[in-house]
């Protein structure tokens, strides 16, 4: 490895590794068994369907435990080290679809445009030339390169393939940004999620057949079934949250349909539904982070519930420190 190479790693934090007994000695594996998850990666993988919401089935692909904890590892210690673009809202330490809405607040016209089959279109070259312009030598690459994907192209299922994907894209945030960033429009991308918005309608309006060439142009593909312009007399979301004049959140229907879930809870029938408990669990500790002022309101709504039927589920969820009941409960 060339001296101004490790120097970069260097400066980077990241660690200098020249061949496979590097990293055998770093991650506490054999060379023999690095050398086989890397040479015959594609053995390594579970592979199954799942039915989206469109209907349509979505592949995938799960590595071994053995392959996962090295993808974890590359993870860890190489790829959350290095820079997205600042368009990039998803998949990143600390950022939400919170971050992803923000930027588009006050907007009276949102475009949304979608990639199509995301991690599979990023092909093997691509995920070698990361690792490459970092500053790992060809060798080192070239074993990165193989533990991370799967059939020459990123798999759905392995912790590395996310942040490869936003790497990869990071040209195309930038062009797409020199494009529309001269226009007056706001641009972010969450994961596979292109979101425009702009306070001149027309000009929103004409950008969708440029933005698909240079889509096309850095390999990937439009999938047009999910392109949608929202102007100002509709409901303008984006990633699942709802725009509204200065603020985004959950919208009237979804917290509409929390408000039924937490109401079950308070049902004999329901007194054992711990999966229904969990869930809604789950969805307040959503609801606190991209929607306070319906979080706030959800409190008092379960507080009251809770006075009404102190004996239900409702006394056993988890929604920050405060007393319910008798109980002392925490975040």
């Amino acid at each position: 490895m060339e001296k101004t190479n490790k120097i970069r790693l260097k400066l980077l934090g990241l660690p200098v590794i020249e061949d496979i007994e590097d990293f055998s000695a770093l991650t506490h594996l054999s060379k023999y068994t690095i050398y086989q998850l890397s040479k015959h990666s594609d053995k390594y993988y579970h592979c199954y369907e799942i039915t989206k919401k469109s209907g349509k089935k979505r592949l995938i692909c799960q590595p071994s435990r053995k392959l996962k904890a090295l993808q974890a590892w590359i993870l860890v210690n190489i790829l959350n080290k290095l820079k997205v673009s600042e368009s990039c809202k998803g998949f990143e330490i600390g950022s939400s679809i919170a971050d992803n809405a923000r930027p588009h607040i006050e907007a009276n016209t949102v475009l949304n445009m979608d990639l199509k089959d995301f991690f599979p279109t990023v092909p093997r070259n691509k995920v070698f030339n990361i690792f490459k312009s970092i500053g790992y030598n060809d060798l080192t690459s070239t074993i990165f390169t193989n533990l991370c994907v799967y059939n020459e192209s990123l798999p759905q299922g392995s912790p590395c393939s996310p942040k490869l994907a936003n790497l990869v894209s990071w040209r195309l945030d930038a062009r797409i940004q020199g494009y529309v960033g001269r226009r007056g429009i706001t641009y972010t991308r969450y994961a596979d999620d292109l979101t425009f918005s702009g306070l001149n309608p027309q000009i929103v309006c004409k950008i969708p057949s440029q933005i698909e060439r240079i889509v096309n142009d850095e390999g990937f593909q439009i999938n047009n079934a999910k392109t949608h312009i929202s102007g100002s007399s509709r409901s303008k979301t984006i990633t699942g949250l709802v725009l509204s004049n200065d603020s985004f959140g959950i919208g009237k229907k979804k917290y509409k349909l929390l408000r039924a879930k937490l109401h079950r809870l308070t049902k004999p029938s329901e007194q054992k539904n711990l999966e229904l408990l969990s869930h809604v669990n789950g969805y307040l500790a959503f609801l606190k982070s991209v929607d306070m002022k319906r979080f706030k309101k959800v409190k008092i709504y379960i507080k009251e519930l809770n006075e009404k039927y102190p004996k239900s589920l409702i006394k056993n969820l988890i929604f920050e420190k405060q007393t319910i009941g008798n109980t002392v409960y925490t975040k």
